[in-house]
């Protein structure tokens, strides 16, 4: 019986050694076996084979059936080693959704803070909660290929006042309307509504506030808003944008954005809640 390198890895990654993941693996296709044929099968050194056990025993993978000589036996792997790999799946999960807010955290500074010439000239400034919704409707009215929105579950609301109708109509010329929103009860209608002019997709909760407001349009426009305060009036607010012409900005928001999208549950109108959809 040999054992595949794959697997000896595939244990490590659960938090093993090299040796008590081999003897893991030999006692688990061997059965309850003496501390000299695991070593051998096991390709473990005499001298570290016992250490190992002692290991694997306080982390209760593995039961000594006493005797002369000792006998081992592994646990149940459903039992222990299946929570090993939902705690991995968890950490990983969470590293990814930190990476990707910190990509978006990085990749935004630098487009607003770049002093590159090139770059300065191709953004500006916008302030007040009008003049914003001014801004996205008038880029709106000049959509024919692709919108790429992510608000906020009150911006959500905002943009079903404010810029429906020039959603409806960029989607009536052609465009592919992308909506990436949180929805509670307070919203889930006007979600349900939004569905008519837009696919939707739910923002995960753990995304930063600070970050789930941006229009990106047709690959040459870009808006990122800042909502202060986040919250129901239509024209009342003191929130600042910046519009970005910059390609290379707007492409890689993009990817950004297809990132989150990708990652986020669809809007289920029958309940409101994410479907169980890919």
């Amino acid at each position: 019986m040999g054992l595949e390198e794959k697997e000896v890895a595939a244990l490590q990654r659960l938090g093993l050694t090299e040796y008590e993941a081999r003897i893991y693996i030999s006692l688990a296709k061997m059965g309850p076996t003496k501390a000299s044929e695991v070593s051998f099968f096991g390709n473990v050194p005499r001298t570290k084979t016992y250490g190992a056990i002692r290991e694997l025993e306080k982390k209760n993978l593995l039961k000594i059936i006493p005797g002369k000589p000792e006998v081992y036996t592994v646990s149940s792997p459903t039992e222990v080693l299946m929570p090993l790999v939902t705690k991995l799946e968890g950490d990983v999960k969470d590293s990814t959704n930190l990476v990707h807010r910190l990509v978006l955290a990085y990749e935004s500074n630098k487009i607003v803070r770049s002093q590159h010439p090139r770059e300065a000239r191709e953004l500006w400034v916008i302030e007040g909660r009008s003049n914003i919704n001014e801004k996205i409707n008038e880029l709106l009215n000049g959509a024919s290929k692709e919108v790429n929105y992510c608000t906020s579950a009150n911006g959500l609301i905002r943009t079903y006042k404010l810029n429906s109708n020039a959603l409806d109509e960029a989607r009536e010329r052609g465009a592919t309307i992308r909506l990436l929103t949180s929805v509670n009860n307070d919203n889930a209608a006007i979600a349900e509504e939004m569905t008519s002019v837009a696919e939707l997709k739910l923002l995960k909760n753990s995304f930063p506030p600070q970050f789930s407001n941006f229009i990106s349009i047709d690959e040459k426009n870009l808006l990122a808003i800042d909502a202060n305060p986040d919250d129901l009036s239509s024209d009342r607010g003191s929130d600042t944008a910046t519009w970005n012409q910059n390609p290379l900005s707007i492409s890689i928001h993009n990817q950004l954005f297809n990132i989150l999208w990708e990652n986020s549950p669809k809007f289920d109108p029958e309940t409101a809640r994410p479907s169980k959809a890919a």
